[in-house]
């Protein structure tokens, strides 16, 4: 029988019923600071929670402000703390503009010389952020590098109590789900998956849906991105990453704070679910001789967005090392997610690798509801 290795993205925790849409997250943030009910208060208190300094997040402002704009895919809010940390090596560059403006706040003049560029929104919101830190901080005495260097601080910060504010929600919604409610595992097409507890999981979300509902196995799973751990029972510090893709080579050391890969090393996510893909040997009970097992790699509830393009990179890489038959099954929702995902391989693995791959079928699509589609592209 064939293994199976899960890759699950946030779309498989909203199959399964939960609340952990960024959007959620957001009416979250709102509720917590205006009117948070009687359940959500207990939980702060039995947690020890104080959520003063969460208050008025530079990032949540920003997403308030141009919500319009913004996808509702969390890969949105990473392109979002891109564009943020961009505008501000922007202003590192081009520092006079910030300066001759903030000793007399006048803000219009900048406003009006950005109207034309690229980023814009970012850019106003980090000149507006400056001037106002610029004042109330006290920054008018200090050497522009100085300042700058504050300024950067100030997001990395606001970045790392992000983090915290949402490992507390996600929190709350396990408490909700799993202790109070009690929710059960809705029909998907991985109803159709044989043995399912016994899957090796790469799990890109921070919660452990697929232990509660289906009982994999903490052995066989890997938090690429870490987990929620408010009561650090597996880690002394959150391990949590949210952040952007590393787009350069070279090693720019204002952006470190905000890349994943950055923050995969300093909270020691590692690399475990590379011996998923290794080669594993089946040897019968009766006469017949081992055979090496064939493996099916289903992806489900992931966007396939470029920017985890390099951990997808390396699980392609492994299974076509590993000299044994696999299949790589994306699920997808709808067929505008279906063409998004085909069009993020394209990027990830090239055109021609992804028509070679879909020609050998191993790559196939099957809609994340089809249990019949699902069984019948699943290897033996």
């Amino acid at each position: 029988m064939a293994d199976t290795i899960l890759i699950l993205g946030n779309g498989f925790d909203i199959a399964m019923g939960r609340k952990t849409k960024y959007t959620n997250f957001i009416y979250f943030e709102k509720q917590l600071f205006s009117n948070p009910n009687e359940e959500l208060l207990e939980f702060l208190k039995v947690k020890n929670i104080r959520i003063e300094k969460y208050k008025d997040n530079l990032y949540l402002k920003f997403i308030n402000e141009n919500k319009d704009t913004l996808g509702d895919n969390w890969s949105n809010l990473e392109t979002m703390i891109s564009q943020l940390a961009d505008a501000i090596m922007y202003f590192k560059e081009k520092s006079d503009l910030l300066f001759q403006i903030a000793p007399a706040n006048q803000f219009w003049v900048l406003e009006d010389k950005l109207v034309s560029e690229n980023n814009y929104s970012s850019k106003v919101f980090v000149a507006r952020s400056f001037i106002s830190f610029y004042k109330e901080e006290g920054w008018d005495s200090l050497e522009r590098e100085v300042t700058l260097e504050k300024l950067n601080s100030k997001f990395i910060r606001q970045l790392d109590l992000l983090i915290e504010l949402l490992e507390i929600y996600l929190s709350y919604i396990d408490y909700l789900d799993f202790e109070v409610r009690g929710i059960e595992a809705r029909p998907t097409a991985l109803d159709a998956v044989p043995h399912l507890l016994s899957s090796y999981v790469l799990n890109f979300n921070y919660t452990n849906t697929s232990s509660y509902l289906f009982r994999t196995v903490e052995e066989r799973t890997h938090f690429i991105h870490g987990r929620i751990d408010l009561d650090r029972t597996f880690n002394r510090l959150n391990t949590m990453v949210f952040g952007i893709e590393d787009k350069e080579n070279d090693v720019n050391s204002d952006l470190i704070p905000y890349q994943k890969y950055y923050q995969r090393v300093v909270k020691e996510t590692g690399n475990k679910f590379e011996e998923f893909f290794r080669q594993t040997i089946q040897f019968p009970d009766n006469d017949f001789e081992s055979y090496i097992t064939s493996k099916n790699i289903i992806v489900f509830g992931h966007s396939v967005d470029p920017l985890d393009k390099e951990i997808f990179q390396k699980c392609f890489e492994l299974a076509e090392k590993g000299e044994y038959l696999y299949r790589f099954i994306y699920t997808y929702f709808d067929e505008p997610a279906k063409r998004s995902i085909i069009k993020n391989l394209a990027i990830i693995l090239g055109k021609e690798k992804l028509i070679e791959l879909t020609g050998k079928r191993n790559i196939v699509f099957v809609k994340s509801d089809d249990k019949d589609r699902m069984n019948k592209e699943l290897l033996p």
